[in-house]
C-alpha cells in the first residue's frame, strides 16, 4: 500500500515543468499552427538563393525595365539564373541561322525575341493584334497604340510581324543573349560552337507580377522575409540581452544603484519610441546592421522590469542563500541561478517582442527610414506600392507583401499566446 501511494504521488512530478510545458503547447492547435507557420517562412528565408536561382529564376536586383508593373502571370527571359532548355527544343542549327558553324550574340538575341513575341502573341496567328500590345509593357508604348502599330507596319499589311516588331527594341531584352554567350564560351572567341552551345534560355514567369522597375515580386518577397524575420529575431536578441543584464543588476544590487537604474528606465519610457529610432538612425547612419541595433536598444525597458521583478523574488529563495554561504560570487549566482530561474517570463515576453519588432521595422521603412535598397523587407515593398495610383492600378504591389507580413505577424503572436500559457503554473494539470 505504501509503495503504490508513492508510486501514485511521484507520477505528477515524473516529467519535469519544461516538459509539462512542451505537452501542453502541443495541445494549443493555434500556437502549433503559429509554430508551423513560422518555420515554412523561415525556411524559405534561408533557402532564398536556391529558390530564386531553381524557382523564380530572377535575381533581386534585376530588372526588366520592359516589364514595369506586369501583373501575375507576366513572362521574361531571365538574365542571370538560367534553366537552359534541352538542345532538342532549339537545336544547334536552326540557331545558326547562316550556318557557319557557330552562334554569335545577334543569332541568339533572333531566338531570344522569337521567344517573347510567341509569349505576347497568345493567339498564334503571327501577327501582334492591339489587345495583345495592349498587354505587352505600357510604359514603353505610345497611348496610341493603332498610330504605333501603323508606324511600325513597314509593309503596309495591317499586320505587325516578328521582324517588324523588332523596332521595339525594350521590348523584347537582348541583353541576356550577351551574358548567354560569355557565360559559355570556354575557348573565348565571342562565339559558341557545337560543343558549347547548351541550349536557349527559356523564359520564366512572374509568378507575382513585377514592380515599377520591372523587378520580380516573388524574388523580392522571399528576400523580403530574410531581412523582416532577421531584424525581428536580432533585434529581439539585442533587446533580451540589455534588459535582463539591466534588469538583473537591478534587481539583485537593489538599494540606491536600483533606485538610480529604474528611474532611467522610466525617463526612457516617457520618450516618443520612434522619435528615439529615428533619432539614433540621424545620428549613426541609416545602415542596415543599425537598424535592428537601433530598434533593440530601446525595446528592452518591459524586459528589464520583467527580470528585476523575478530576480527579486528569487533572491529571496533557499537556494540562491545557500549559494552565497558556500562563497558563490554574485556573478555566478546571478547567470548560474537567478537568470536561469527566470527563463520562462523572458520567453514569454521574447515570443511576443518579435512580432512587436517587426511590426516597428515595417513603420519605419514604410516611412523611409528602414531598411535601403538593394535590400528589402516587406514593409519597404508595402510601402513602394502605398501611393494612391499604384494601389489602385498594380494592387498586387501592396497585397503580397500586406499578405505575407499580416500572417506572420498572426502567426507569431499565436505562438507567443501559446508559450504563455504552457509556461503559466496555474495552467500546469496532473495529466
Amino acid at each position: 500500500m505504501t509503495a503504490g501511494s508513492s508510486q501514485q504521488g511521484a507520477a505528477p512530478v515524473a516529467g519535469s515543468p519544461w516538459r509539462d510545458a512542451l505537452r501542453r503547447l502541443r495541445r494549443n492547435r493555434a500556437a502549433v499552427a503559429g509554430a508551423v507557420y513560422v518555420t515554412l517562412i523561415v525556411a524559405v528565408a534561408v533557402l532564398y538563393e536556391p529558390i530564386a536561382r531553381y524557382g523564380t529564376r530572377f535575381t533581386l536586383a534585376e530588372n526588366h525595365l520592359c516589364m514595369r508593373n506586369q501583373p501575375p502571370g507576366a513572362r521574361a527571359v531571365p538574365r542571370v539564373h538560367f534553366r537552359l532548355l534541352p538542345e532538342d527544343q532549339h537545336p544547334f542549327a536552326d540557331v545558326d541561322s547562316n550556318n557557319d558553324g557557330a552562334i554569335d550574340a545577334a543569332e541568339l538575341s533572333a531566338r531570344v525575341r522569337a521567344l517573347e513575341f510567341a509569349h505576347l502573341d497568345t493567339n498564334g496567328d503571327g501577327d501582334l493584334s492591339l489587345p495583345e500590345l495592349d498587354a505587352a509593357p505600357r510604359v514603353l508604348l505610345a497611348p496610341d497604340l493603332a498610330g504605333l502599330r501603323q508606324h511600325l507596319d513597314a509593309d503596309g499589311d495591317g499586320r505587325l510581324e516578328l521582324d517588324e516588331s523588332g523596332t521595339l527594341a525594350d521590348i523584347f531584352p537582348t541583353s541576356e543573349a550577351g551574358l548567354f554567350l560569355r557565360g559559355f564560351d570556354g575557348d573565348g572567341d565571342g562565339r559558341l560552337d557545337a560543343d558549347e552551345f547548351p541550349g536557349v534560355p527559356a523564359p520564366a514567369v512572374f509568378r507575382m507580377g513585377t514592380d515599377a522597375l520591372g523587378r520580380d515580386v516573388l524574388t523580392r518577397m522571399v528576400f523580403g522575409a530574410r531581412i523582416s524575420l532577421l531584424v525581428g529575431f536580432l533585434a529581439t536578441l539585442v533587446s533580451v540581452l540589455i534588459g535582463v543584464a539591466w534588469g538583473a543588476t537591478a534587481g539583485y544590487v537593489g538599494g540606491r544603484v536600483d533606485a538610480v537604474m529604474m528611474r532611467i528606465v522610466d525617463v526612457i519610457y516617457g520618450l516618443p519610441f520612434m522619435f528615439l529610432v529615428i533619432l539614433l538612425m540621424v545620428v549613426f547612419g541609416r545602415q542596415f546592421v543599425l537598424l535592428f541595433v537601433a530598434i533593440g536598444a530601446v525595446s528592452w525597458l518591459t524586459m528589464s522590469r520583467i527580470v528585476r521583478g523575478q530576480v527579486i523574488a528569487l533572491e529571496r529563495q533557499e537556494f540562491v542563500q545557500a549559494a552565497r554561504a558556500i562563497g558563490s560570487s554574485h556573478l555566478y549566482i546571478v547567470t548560474r541561478h537567478l537568470i536561469p530561474n527566470a527563463l520562462g517570463p523572458i520567453i514569454v515576453y521574447a515570443t511576443l517582442t518579435v512580432p512587436a519588432v517587426m511590426l516597428e521595422e515595417a513603420f519605419l521603412s514604410f516611412l523611409g527610414l528602414g531598411v535601403q535598397a538593394p535590400f528589402t523587407s516587406w514593409g519597404a515593398m508595402a510601402s513602394d506600392g502605398a501611393s494612391p495610383g499604384v494601389m489602385l492600378n498594380y494592387p498586387w504591389l501592396t497585397i503580397f507583401p500586406g499578405l505575407a507580413l499580416a500572417s506572420t505577424l498572426a502567426a507569431l503572436n499565436f505562438l507567443g499566446d501559446g508559450v504563455r500559457d504552457a509556461l503559466d503554473p496555474r495552467m500546469r494539470d496532473d495529466a
